[in-house]
């Protein structure tokens, strides 16, 4: 009776393991790069620096400051 209610102990802690790793990786950060597109515009947002890329350019949304054209 000892070892069946240690078994079963030890599968419920794998359990809550195995949801607790599930929900962490839903909840997780999407990632660093955003594509948005908003009619013909379209762009990408780097959610780390808050740079913003559209058509070769670069600006950072934070500070207004534009970056040069890359190539």
């Amino acid at each position: 009776m000892r070892d069946t209610v240690d078994v079963v102990f030890k599968l419920g802690l794998l359990v809550l393991l195995a949801a607790f790793l599930y929900v962490y990786h839903e909840l997780g950060d999407v990632g660093r790069y955003g594509y948005v597109k908003d009619g013909e515009l379209e762009y990408v947002v780097d959610s780390k620096t808050g740079v913003v890329y559209q058509g070769g350019y670069s600006m950072n949304h934070l500070t207004g400051e534009e970056g040069k054209p890359t190539k």
